[in-house]
């Protein structure tokens, strides 16, 4: 600084502090575009799949001729694909920071791993004794209240009250789509559960 330059006001003092803060923030937290808009997606196209190939009565006689179990996997490997890019969010929140914050953003990425495929290998044991038309209903509702819980969780763990209130709505479309029977639940969930997680990544990235 020169002879000529005025020493920084309070206020510019204050203004650089919280610039500061917010792009070491940046840093901290998973980019919400590889966090949330991967699943909306997927969870569009996925449920989307089953809605076409079920109908709104979920008897299989929708607008398209897909079984269940190719909407299922649909589903399922779009979900990967979204959790592949979760996984890396998390990585890239993780590699500026070490200690506490890094075995956190570790333990609720196993979180999601662990989750599903306990919920896989649970609802599995049970389908053999549910009638046919219920199967995929039945997967679906399960797999969603442990995303609704989860992303809850993760509000939790990083403070972000949109990420919460995205559990809460996905859990919310889940029961009310489970409670309407049939293909009410593919479909709600396309629209509201993917829209909701799209909007959520894209309202985060902003505010970011």
């Amino acid at each position: 600084m020169t002879d000529d330059e005025a020493p920084p006001t309070p206020a510019e003092m204050l203004r650089l502090i919280e610039e500061q803060q917010t792009a070491a923030m940046r840093r901290f937290i998973p980019d919400p575009l590889l966090m949330y808009v991967p699943w909306g997606v997927a969870w569009f196209v996925g449920f989307g799949t089953l809605f076409l190939g079920q109908g709104l009565a979920g008897d299989g006689n929708g607008l398209l001729p897909i079984t269940w179990q190719v909407g299922l996997a649909v589903l399922w490997a779009t979900q990967i694909i979204a959790f592949v890019f979760m996984i890396i969010a998390l990585l890239r929140a993780g590699g500026h920071i070490k200690g506490e914050s890094e075995a956190r953003g570790a333990m609720y990425g196993l979180a999601w791993f662990i989750g599903f495929n306990a919920m896989g290998i649970l609802a599995t044991r049970f389908v053999p004794l549910l009638p046919q038309d219920t199967i995929g209903p039945f997967y679906t509702s399960l797999f969603m209240l442990v995303a609704g819980l989860l992303y809850m969780a993760g509000g939790a763990v990083y403070r972000l009250w949109p990420q919460f209130l995205l559990g809460v709505w996905v859990v919310v479309v889940d029961v009310v789509g489970t409670v309407l029977g049939g293909g009410w639940i593919y479909l709600l969930l396309a629209v509201l559960g993917g829209g909701g997680a799209v909007t959520t990544g894209l309202w985060l990235r902003r505010h970011r």
